[in-house]
């Protein structure tokens, strides 16, 4: 690369990075001090039903206002919206858990900082997803995607014991570390450039036709309805999964150190499979990698359904196998439809359709907690984790049907069937063009407009 090149390449890299760092900061805050509210709240109480109110307070504002957020951002410069969302994340964690910490407050204002904590942290990932396309060029979208879903993973990785381990030095350590990775996130994002112009604010009528342009833009993308379904049923059997392993670990005695490297070991396989998601999500059709993703997850669920779930040394090598797997696919799933996003829906939209897939998947969440329990207690560890396995590949087959049809067959299919050739030659029949000169061709008939294809290609 020249001199000019890496010149004109230095902006938009400085400002992926300010954006890639507010926003692991930001989710490193985020699982920091989400992990410590119901033990905050367990700590003030003893009571493990107001922890567990606490984490759903947490939870559900934020399941039903994706929508809704993804209007805002489509509407505001997303550089605003994050600089806002720190802002009032700060105060909610001064002014809101503080009490409880320091002033001996009602137990209830953590309910409410959670609620309020988690929409904040919602406004800035979605604005600085919703800023990619316009911070970086078309051809590098692929290994922006990747890197941000690498982000996520490490911060997982990273959160959870950073939160429980200042919890056990002091309980007030966890909200002090958000509070200060928010002041930092804050101040990456004000050196960010203005990305975009706010629209006009919309009233009335106009603002319901925004709030459901996601949801219209889905139905006419088969290719975002199908994977937005595959996401969302896939969380919701992988909180099963998740259900499955806790379960087993506990009846076969393992510690809690353990289980929590085996819970752990997600985060470790989505940050390998986020480094070479982009050598095989640049190579293949988008709905390939879906297909791909699919049947891996099948096959790494079928090892834990069929395994000897007595042999405790064997538990501890399939349990963290079968969840890192679980990431692994799980990253390339996910760069590959963060890439499909970024390169294929119009920016002004991005916003609303990415806050429509993460109503579903993210709602997907609690309802396959609360199907997994049932299905644990009705039937056992073995069929639950058989039945996860079947659900997974009927999708899969479903997917290669869909992917695996020949396109000429699909061209076959849809092509009108031509008009036979008139016998009468040209210029002697009735209704000839004579416009055209004598001797001169008749135009000719414009060619039908080419099909188009279920799975788009993810390069131009």
């Amino acid at each position: 690369m020249n001199g000019t090149a890496r010149q004109a390449a230095r902006p938009w890299r400085r400002d992926f990075g300010l954006l890639w760092a507010g926003s692991a900061l930001s989710g490193l805050g985020y699982v920091t001090l989400g992990l410590a509210f119901p033990l905050l709240a367990l700590h003030q109480t003893g009571s493990p039903v107001t922890a567990g109110w606490i984490a759903a307070m947490g939870m559900v504002p934020r399941t039903l206002l994706h929508i809704p957020i993804g209007v805002l951002v489509d509407r505001r410069d997303p550089r605003a919206v994050m600089v806002a969302g720190h802002v009032v994340r700060i105060v909610c964690v001064v002014g809101l858990v503080g009490p409880v910490l320091l002033l001996d407050a009602p137990v209830a204002l953590l309910g409410v900082a959670a609620a309020v904590h988690s929409v904040c942290a919602t406004c800035h990932s979605t604005a600085a997803t919703t800023a990619v396309p316009y911070l970086v060029p078309r051809g590098e979208l692929t290994g922006a995607a990747a890197k941000n879903e690498a982000r996520t993973h490490a911060t997982q990785l990273a959160g959870r014991p950073l939160g429980g381990g200042l919890f056990a030095v002091a309980g007030g350590l966890p909200a002090l570390c958000d509070a200060v990775l928010s002041a930092a996130s804050l101040w990456l994002a004000l050196r960010l450039p203005r990305i975009r112009p706010a629209r006009p604010a919309a009233t009335g009528v106009r603002l319901l036709t925004d709030l459901s342009r996601g949801f219209g833009h889905l139905g006419r993308d088969r290719f975002l309805l199908l994977t937005t379904v595959a996401a969302t049923v896939t969380n919701a059997l992988f909180q099963m999964i998740w259900l499955v392993i806790l379960t087993l670990g506990t009846q076969e005695g393992l510690s809690t150190f353990l289980l929590g490297v085996v819970l752990a070991a997600s985060g470790a396989g989505g940050l390998l499979g986020s480094a070479l998601a982009p050598l095989l999500v640049s190579r293949n059709r988008p709905g390939t990698m879906v297909t791909l993703c699919l049947w891996a997850w099948t096959g790494v669920t079928a090892l834990l359904a069929f395994a000897d779930h007595a042999d405790v040394a064997w538990l501890l090598v399939l349990l963290p196998v079968t969840w890192s797997g679980v990431g692994f696919v799980g990253a390339h799933l996910n760069v590959t439809v963060l890439t499909y996003h970024t390169t294929h829906l119009p920016p002004e939209l991005l916003g609303r359709v990415t806050g429509t897939l993460r109503f579903f998947s993210g709602g997907a969440l609690p309802v396959g907690v609360l199907a997994g329990g049932y299905l644990l207690e009705g039937v056992g560890i073995r069929a639950t984790t058989l039945a996860v396995t079947a659900v997974i590949a009927v999708l899969a087959a479903v997917f290669t049907a869909a992917t695996l049809v020949p396109g000429s067959l699909r061209r076959r299919l849809r092509r009108p069937r031509r008009p036979a050739r008139p016998t009468t030659p040209p210029g002697r029949g009735t209704g000839s063009p004579r416009s055209a000169g004598a001797g001169s061709p008749a135009p000719a008939a414009p060619a039908p407009p080419p099909p188009r294809d279920l799975w788009p290609s993810g390069r131009e």
